[in-house]
């Protein structure tokens, strides 16, 4: 199991994946509107300047996590679909996704990265703190986020 970037060979193992991780929060994955951004990864993460990693095991994705870029011009980064297999929990494969996203953020001299999520993501929210995130006020209309956070990268960087 090893991080890797996303390429198009890997969709259908992705929407599966999605699927899965959706139900469990119980929500529907819907990716031909609110989850589009799936559907369009090289276009909405790539070439933007942004990235999206899997872990696979086998053919199957079992994590995922994206950074999107939110505004080029302050360097503001957004982490975007951070997931891990609940039975893959305990294995350190979300602080290696969060890593991965971090270290990414920094080469690309992303000044801050921001996400949200729901009060339910205990696991993921731990992870969260525990990489320097602080909440802030909501930043975006995602109707099912309930808590938003920030990470400034050059105070982490100077820290």
């Amino acid at each position: 199991m090893k991080i890797r970037q996303y390429n198009d060979s890997d969709q259908e193992a992705l929407e599966k994946f999605m699927e899965v991780m959706y139900a469990f929060r119980g929500l529907t994955f819907d990716p031909d509107h609110l989850h589009l951004d799936l559907r369009r990864i090289p276009s909405t993460y790539q070439e933007p300047g942004g990235q999206f990693w899997i872990i696979a095991d086998n053919d199957a994705v079992i994590g995922t996590v994206g950074v999107k870029i939110l505004d080029s011009h302050e360097r503001i980064g957004e982490i975007k679909r951070f997931f891990v297999l609940s039975e893959y929990h305990g294995r350190g494969l979300g602080r290696e996704l969060m890593e991965t996203a971090i270290n990414f953020a920094r080469e690309r001299n992303l000044k801050k990265i921001r996400l949200d999520t729901r009060r339910q993501a205990i696991k993921a929210l731990s992870i969260f703190r525990n990489y320097g995130f602080y909440e802030i006020q909501r930043y975006n209309d995602n109707e099912h986020a309930e808590i938003f956070m920030e990470l400034d990268i050059e105070a982490k960087i100077e820290g």
